[in-house]
């Protein structure tokens, strides 16, 4: 929206033979090559089109989850604009967040340990047509007038203990499916997908919800999940080289031990702690900005997300070219400084049009040091431990984001939304050049 197999190499073609017919790419990717580099330049195009792309069961899986993604922020945003209608309150916007936050905290890192020992295929699988189906359930719910907040908690915190399994499984298995020479393309691929769902969905869902109600958003949302499904069950992934013998706990133990040995990795995840904790939470409490500042209604609410969605894709695209260079350690700390002033811009602004610019640049640094972070933990961590590296790296957006998003809801709530925000943004900002000072390994990785 991922046994461990070795990078997959072709066969040695014999002297004048032709290329085997199955290792050919498709005509619509070279097209799709060739309009990537009109209008995004030749290094995008050759390392975002040529390579992962190429790659027949990622290609499958991107475009399954392009369809999935938009049905999944449709549901945000119509989420959120139910709660806002059932509540009008900032508190439950956060509550929903505290809701998701528990099993994002308790159970991420096992779902990493599991990613690593277990068929990362038949995960997804089980994984997908859960998010499915609780999505249904919530538009019946919706749909027959009968639903209420207690009810969107509980479908919160199931989707949220799904995604603990999923998350960590999906990060893992993309370096099996491209080879570790695509995996800065292929990060850029996936976030894009997500990003660029973000421009449709929120639209969508504004129209749905203006015009119809909430509910058909949640069950075009279940629907949507089936497409993952598809693509899923296609795959056919080598088994794993080695499945540990050691116990979870024992797998677990060795995982964290190897981040905290490793000030690299524990420093790219701290600075992006803080921008998740302090400033990402903004989108939760979206609605409060529609509704009480911008005074924009649900279609208002919906153009903003969308205006964080284009920004988000931008930064998404540019994450394959700019992981091909170096000072991408820099760089993420650089971004990260720039998400919390943007932020900050944004906090400040009362009116509708200035806003919308501001969120474009807000959403492209923040996508744009989300997949930096990514990039460089792929990179710099062996197969073996990828699945517990990056259980910790999506620990931080499904555990801290809720998390925040209920402290400065909370917050909000008594000193204001706005407030609320710009400091978070100041602090983003502060912390980023702190760690500028302190973390030197970190500023210095190519």
């Amino acid at each position: 929206m991922r046994t461990e197999a070795e990078p997959r190499e072709p066969p040695t073609p014999t002297e004048g033979a032709p290329e085997p017919r199955s290792r050919r790419v498709p005509r619509w990717v070279e097209l799709s090559q060739l309009a990537a580099r009109i209008s995004l330049g030749r290094g995008i195009a050759a390392r975002a089109g040529g390579g992962a792309l190429g790659v027949p069961e990622f290609r499958d899986f991107w475009i399954g989850s392009i369809v999935s993604n938009v049905g999944s922020w449709m549901q945000i945003v119509a989420q959120g604009w139910l709660i806002l209608q059932l509540t009008n309150s900032a508190f439950y916007l956060g509550l929903v967040g505290l809701v998701r936050a528990v099993p994002a905290l308790s159970i991420t890192l096992v779902g990493g340990v599991l990613a690593d020992r277990l068929d990362r295929r038949k995960v997804l699988l089980f994984t997908q047509t859960a998010f499915g189906l609780l999505a249904l359930i919530l538009g019946l719910l919706d749909a027959a007038g009968i639903v209420t907040i207690w009810q969107i908690l509980l479908i919160s915190f199931l989707s949220s203990t799904v995604a603990a399994l999923d998350n960590p499984t999906r990060q893992a298995l993309v370096p099996d499916l491209v080879g570790e020479e695509n995996i800065a393309s292929a990060i850029g691929l996936n976030s894009a997908a997500w990003n660029g769902a973000a421009v449709i969905g929120p639209a969508i869902a504004g129209v749905l919800v203006a015009l119809i109600s909430t509910s058909g958003a949640f069950i075009l949302n279940g629907l949507s999940y089936f497409a993952v499904v598809w693509a899923v069950w296609k795959m056919h992934p080598r088994p794993h080289r080695n499945v540990s013998k050691e116990s979870l706990l024992v797998n677990l133990t060795r995982g964290l031990d190897f981040i905290r040995r490793d000030r690299r990795v524990w420093g790219l995840m701290a600075v992006m702690a803080a921008a998740t904790f302090l400033g990402r939470p903004f989108t939760q409490l979206m609605p409060i900005f529609a509704q009480n500042v911008l005074h924009s209604g649900a279609s208002g609410y919906g153009v903003l997300m969308g205006a964080s969605g284009v920004g988000a894709l931008i930064g998404a695209i540019m994450v394959a070219p700019l992981g091909g260079t170096g000072h991408k350690g820099l760089l993420q700390l650089v971004t990260t400084g720039l998400f919390g002033v943007t932020l900050f811009l944004f906090a400040g602004s009362h009116w509708f049009v200035p806003s919308l610019i501001v969120l474009v640049f807000c959403g492209g640094f923040q996508t744009l040091l989300m997949g930096m972070t990514n990039t460089l933990l792929q990179l710099n961590v062996s197969p073996e431990m990828r699945g517990r590296v990056m259980s910790v790296y999506t620990l931080i957006p499904m555990g801290l984001m809720p998390l925040g998003s209920m402290v400065l809801g909370s917050i909000g709530d008594v000193v204001g939304v706005p407030l609320t925000v710009g400091v978070g943004a100041v602090l983003v900002t502060a912390a980023t050049m702190f760690a500028y000072v302190v973390l030197p390994d970190v500023r210095a990785m190519p």
